[in-house]
């Protein structure tokens, strides 16, 4: 009778123990795939909040907030000189995808305002997601594009 043991029942031990090792890590993934999508979802929410306000103290200049997916807005300089309503806007417009731009690097963003009735702003922001799967049914709802996770809101100006 021996005592100990055999080489076989140590990696067969090492191979449980690597097994339950790759569970964990899997589960972990999991874990910072689900932080940082709520990270983005928060951003987004803030973001969308952000630009509500600056759309709020600029009623004159509604119709000049606008902005379509790929497209970076050019900025005003409205520090330094007088600026129209519509310059104000196009000014806000490149802070707030600046601000867009640190907290969700790739990001990009369609803002529709529409003045005449029924008035409503829509706002959709697409940041990259490397799993294109996940927009499977929200593609053709938000013309999101590949490679991209969507999210979208409208309100009344």
């Amino acid at each position: 009778m021996t005592k100990g043991f055999s080489t076989l029942e140590a990696l067969a031990a090492l191979m449980v123990f690597n097994l339950m090792l790759i569970g964990l890590f899997s589960r972990q993934l999991q874990a910072w795939q689900a932080q940082r999508d709520v990270s983005a979802h928060q951003h987004t929410i803030e973001l969308a909040q952000d630009l509500w306000q600056r759309m709020q103290l600029n009623p004159e200049g509604l119709s000049a907030y606008q902005l379509d997916l790929g497209n970076q807005p050019s900025p005003v300089d409205c520090q330094t000189k007088p600026c129209s309503a519509s310059e104000w806007a196009q000014a806000d417009l490149a802070d707030w995808y600046s601000a867009l731009q640190l907290r969700m690097p790739g990001s990009q963003a369609h803002l529709q305002t529409q003045i005449s009735a029924p008035s409503l702003v829509r706002l959709v922001l697409a940041w990259p997601q490397p799993d294109d799967s996940i927009n499977a049914g929200l593609a053709s709802m938000t013309d999101c594009p590949a490679k991209h996770r969507c999210w979208q809101t409208s309100w009344p100006p």
